[in-house]
């Protein structure tokens, strides 16, 4: 008899969400990594092909040639459409193939990529000399890295700087034959046609970028007054790579009780707790545990219908500054040939232990059969310049042996979910280098009586990236990058559904349309994309669920209390 009431009162069985995912981030794979050579190790033939191939054998010249070659016709074709939209006819405009071949006097469209210089008076001096404390503060420029890391400010070199013409910056348009200074064909006191959108502002654009400019070369000047710039702007969706729709949501019993939905997450800091942590008490630690335990047990909100978990860069706790000198010292050491024994718990590097940390909670989640996508981040072990290759296995042992539900992905991250939603991020480090170019105002009198700057919000610098067509425009001006030579793996060729960025500050997020435009999602046709910033899982305890039929996120806060939808 307790047996039949027992079956008769037992709660209905409940099956996780899932959803196909076919990778597409190994095209990265190509330009993050020198072709090895078939001929074995050692060889005088491997060596020399080894020669041929390495990427740094390029110049980074061809990077901006190869970035100006597959972005060319697309803004050109957008000059030209907003042209016959503002009732120009296209005879009275001249489009120029090389911008030395550009006439004087004459209304031209030329394109070509923008180059911002400052005057040397105003560029910040950067150190003659270079340690590992230098690489430290490159890789965690923002504030909240810095106080993370236990350093006031960051790097002089590092920080925005506002574009300013009248105190001699100057910004070029330039290609492989020349260059071109631009200035606005002002009809305002400060230069800016205020009712223009496509109009000339130095401070909405950084180097790097490609770009379609209108205007007219004035004669014995050779500056070129602009009329209007317009960008490569996104691709139009490839609807021919798409397949049937191939999503289930969490079942209970037979019936489906919810969307499936993508879980996003950056920042969760193994290793160390935050600095709020630091300041109220809390434990970093604890949160991640309470999202284990909202991930695994489907008695809890809607953790079943999370189909798959992508961690976005900062994984790992950030080194501090600290740590590099006394690695520097402990080398220098041992060159000497003053070794001194150490215990095993001595000899364990903070790094080891982060990784060790985060192994096992990727290993916690991957046993309740969720799948985990992680991309390596700022201060994973991995190679600095983008793409950035996977972390690799030998490093994570305990989740590498999930084949089938652990991916190790490249930095940026790329795939196909459920045969509709094309995905597409990184660990935010294009961004944060990229609002560093786009100062948003200016406040005098600040601590030091000078200029202070407050930059665009993330996801402003996200849609700009949406908008030029192009994930890392700063790179390899700032952004450290490979020199690749045949194309540019960073161009937007597909649009994608769901576009983020990690390690951000606050979560933001952003319906766009055709042109990269914010639309309301209540009259968002079929074509659209979300564009989503993924706030800092250390510094905020959120999380962002997308559901993947509506593409509406939900924004989820941990704290020591418990856990709640914002």
């Amino acid at each position: 008899m307790m047996t039949e009431a027992s079956d008769n009162h037992a709660m209905p069985s409940t099956t996780r969400a899932y959803t196909t995912i076919t990778p597409s981030w190994q095209r990265f794979h190509e330009f993050a990594a020198p072709l090895q050579s078939n001929s074995g190790a050692g060889s005088a033939a491997a060596s020399s092909s080894s020669q041929q191939h390495h990427p740094y054998a390029r110049q980074y010249s061809h990077v901006y040639s190869a970035r100006l070659a597959g972005l060319r016709s697309r803004c050109l074709e957008n000059a030209r459409w907003k042209l016959r939209e503002n009732g120009v006819d296209e005879k009275d405009v001249v489009v120029v193939d090389r911008i030395i071949q550009v006439e004087e006097g004459k209304l031209s469209i030329l394109v070509g990529t923008i180059v911002k210089e400052m005057d040397p008076k105003r560029r910040p001096v950067v150190a003659s000399t270079y340690n590992d404390e230098d690489a430290c503060s490159f890789l965690f420029p923002s504030g909240i890295n810095a106080n993370w890391l236990g350093v006031e400010g960051a790097q002089e070199s590092l920080r925005a700087h506002l574009f300013d013409s009248k105190k001699g910056d100057v910004i070029h348009l330039e290609d492989e034959s020349g260059r071109v200074e631009l200035v606005p064909d002002g009809k305002a006191e400060n230069g800016m046609d205020v009712d223009n959108e496509d109009a000339l502002d130095a401070n909405k654009v950084a180097t790097g970028v490609v770009a379609a400019v209108v205007g007219e070369v004035i004669a014995g000047k050779g500056v070129m007054h602009v009329r209007s710039v317009h960008f490569a702007g996104p691709p139009p969706f490839d609807h021919d790579a798409e397949s049937a729709d191939d999503f289930r949501g969490s079942l209970v019993g037979d019936s489906e009780n919810d969307d499936p939905r993508i879980l996003l997450v950056s920042g969760l800091g193994c290793g160390t707790d935050s600095p709020t942590d630091i300041k109220t008490g809390g434990s970093l630690a604890l949160r991640r545990e309470m999202l284990l335990e909202y991930l695994t047990n489907s008695d809890i909100g809607n953790g079943a219908a999370v189909s798959r978990v992508i961690v976005a860069g900062g994984g790992v706790a950030p080194p501090k500054p600290d740590s590099c000198a006394e690695s520097n010292k402990e080398n220098s050491h041992h060159t000497n040939g003053n070794k001194s024994k150490k215990t095993k718990y001595e000899t364990t590097s903070p790094m080891a232990f982060s990784l060790r940390e985060l192994d096992m909670y990727f290993s916690e989640i991957l046993s309740s059969g969720i799948p985990v996508d992680y991309i390596p981040g700022w201060h994973d072990p991995t190679n600095a310049n983008w793409p950035q290759r996977p972390i690799h296995s030998c490093l994570l042992p305990n989740s590498c042996g999930f084949v089938d539900l652990f991916q190790r992905s490249t930095n940026p991250y790329e795939c196909m979910i459920g045969g509709k939603v094309k995905v597409l991020g990184s660990d935010g480090l294009n961004v944060a280098d990229l609002r560093r170019f786009l100062p948003q105002s200016v406040t005098k009198g600040g601590s030091d009586g000078g200029e202070e700057l407050t930059t665009v919000s993330a996801i402003d610098a996200l849609n700009h990236t949406f908008r030029y067509g192009h994930m890392a425009p700063t790179g390899p001006d700032s952004l450290p990058m490979f020199p690749s030579s045949e194309s540019d793996p960073f161009i937007l060729n597909k649009r994608p559904t769901v576009y983020f960025s990690g390690n951000c500050d606050k979560f933001e997020t952003r319906l766009v349309g055709a042109n990269g435009e914010e639309i309301d999602s209540a009259t968002a046709g079929k074509d659209v994309s979300r564009l989503i910033c993924i706030p800092s899982f250390a510094l905020t305890g959120e999380v962002v669920l997308v559901n993947l039929k509506t593409l509406e996120c939900e924004l989820m806060l941990f704290d020591d209390v418990g856990c709640k939808f914002l």
